[in-house]
Parts: structure tokens; sequence; C-alpha cells
């Protein structure tokens, strides 16, 4: 590090051989559950014979964890930004010679990462929105990663999303550089969320099949949509000054006219009850803003009047 202090990054492997895996978790210290998913998934693997090679790191970034905080040097309620100096997933492959948090992303990558066919990179995003697993759209193995996760939402990133600071993102190096890599985002930041845990691990775990570093056939899912191209509503709230209160979760399944929430006039305290519109899977419902975990004291769940609040997506199934 700069200031001649160094920084330990643990690391595990798994078998020998191509292909080679790699799947790290905690680039942000607060995505705490990718860390108890990797340590779901050394545990699933104990006495399992690995095909190929499997590289784990656990927490990809200490500096930040122990700082509490999304970035290392990160200030109470500093907003999330592609433009701090520490935001570890904006720095790859990283620099030998720059701050502390370009250092560790060089160490990761020239060491473990340089060397992965695949990678795998766990992260976690706000609780009022479902686990999804994000690929390039134009790598179909980067597809068909996202596709064997299991996990009921993928979304498909184009190549143009990747400018300015976002081009040094952890999943476009590794697939400009010629591997195939996909992002796991969990429900949820701050807290180790373990049923988020176990879904992602299984997920994991199929993926590897899928791959032919375990010897089982993948199993295919059975519903999953597109974020953005799969038919899907968004609730918006009415005009006015509302309380909101949220009867449903990220993922759970409702049908048409279920009540998945209620608006609370500040005034006179009728209650609007807010139904369904279709048959669906909630992707997003109640703070529907982005990064509304990182200044939590920005984010509660008042509507004011004159907002465009959007209170759920939902994306529909058909019977």
């Amino acid at each position: 590090m700069p200031q001649d202090f160094t920084i330990k990054l643990p690391y595990f492997i798994y078998g020998r051989g191509e292909p080679i895996l790699y799947i790290q978790a905690a680039q942000h210290g607060v995505e705490l559950t990718g860390i108890y998913t990797i340590r779901l998934l050394m545990e699933r693997l104990r006495g399992t014979k690995i095909e190929g090679t499997l590289i784990l790191v656990p927490i990809a970034n200490p500096l930040a964890v122990k700082w509490r905080r999304h970035f290392y040097k990160m200030e109470l309620g500093e907003r999330y930004s592609d433009d701090h100096p520490h935001q570890m997933n904006r720095v790859w492959p990283g620099n030998k010679d720059g701050n502390e948090t370009e250092r560790l992303a060089y160490a990761l990558y020239e060491n473990l990462i340089a060397k992965a066919d695949y990678v795998i990179d766990l992260h976690c995003w706000e609780m009022w929105r479902c686990s999804c697993a994000l690929g390039h759209e134009w790598d179909s193995e980067s597809v068909e990663m996202c596709r064997y996760s299991l996990l009921n939402f993928i979304r498909l990133m184009p190549r143009k999303y990747f400018t300015g600071r976002k081009a040094n993102m952890l999943s476009f190096v590794v697939t400009v550089k010629g591997g195939h890599a996909i992002v796991i985002e969990h429900s949820g930041q701050r807290w180790i969320f373990v049923d988020e845990a176990k879904r992602v691990c299984e997920g994991i775990i199929n993926i590897m099949r899928y791959l032919g570093i375990v010897p089982e056939k993948p199993v295919s899912p059975k519903r999953q949509f597109v974020v953005g191209k799969d038919p899907h509503v968004n609730i918006i709230a009415p005009d006015g000054d509302w309380i909101l209160t949220v009867y449903k979760r990220p993922g759970d399944s409702v049908v048409k006219n279920e009540v998945i929430a209620s608006l609370l006039d500040i005034e006179t305290f009728k209650e609007h009850k807010v139904h369904s519109p279709i048959n669906g899977i909630i992707y997003e419902i109640g703070a529907t803003r982005p990064n509304v975990d990182t200044r939590p004291s920005d984010e509660v769940m008042v509507i004011l009047k004159g907002e465009k609040y959007r209170i759920a997506t939902i994306y529909e199934t058909r019977l």
C-alpha cells in the first residue's frame, strides 16, 4: 500500500486444469451476502470432484469492508458514485502504483483473474429489488451463464453501456480480453441475507454444472424474465401526499387484483389500496429509486404531491 502497510487477500483454489472459474465477492464494503454465498459454496463442494480449477476470493476489498462503506475513504452520507477514486468496480485491471484500491485490483487481476476463463462477480443491490444475474448481450457464454443461474431475473447489458469509467468494470474488462463474465446481484445490502445466499449458491453450482466443472447435468430454468424486455407493468402512485406500506417482497408471485401495498393519505388518514393489474412476479417494490441503500435517510416511503413515484414493477406470467 502507499503508506508501506500490507493487506492480506485470502483466496482458495480447488482442482487443477481447465476451465478456470474465478468467483469473488465484496468489491463494495456493505455488500456482504456474497461473502456468505462463497462460504456456502465451499461447504457444498467439500468432497466434490472438481473438473478444472475453481478460484474463490470471499472478500475482494477488505479495506472497504473494514471501512463499513461501499468504498474505502467514503464519507458518511456520501452518495454511491462512479467517480469516487476508491470505487473498486471502476478501476480494473488496476494499477500497481495507484491508490490503495487500484493496487488491490491489480494484485487480484494479475495473480488470479487474468488466468480465468470464466468470472462471476458477486454484488448486492437494494433490498427492494429482486436478485438478478447480469450478463453481456453480445457474448453468448455470458448469456448462458446468466440463464443457468436459475434466478427469476436476468439483465443483458449492451456494449454501449460500458462507457467512461464503466469501461473499467470487472465483467467488461474480462469480456473484452477474451473471457466470459457475469455479475450476480443479491437482494439487500449491509447485512447477510441467508436465503439470498442459499439461492445464489444453488445457481452457481448449476453454472458449474453447465461449465463442466462439477460432474452433473445442469438444470434449465423453468421461468426466467429478461429485465427491460419481457412484458411488465410499472405501478405509479396517484397524485397526493402518501405514506406507503408494502405487503409483498421482491420475487413474490402475485395474481391479478391482489393487494400488494397501501397508501395512507397524510391529511385525511384515508387508505388507498394498491392492486396488481396482472398475474406476475415482483421485480421491484417500495423504495425503487437507484441506490436507495447508500443514503437511507434520503429514501423513506413518503410520497409527495406532484412526484412520480414508482410503487412496483411486476413482470407478467401467463397461467
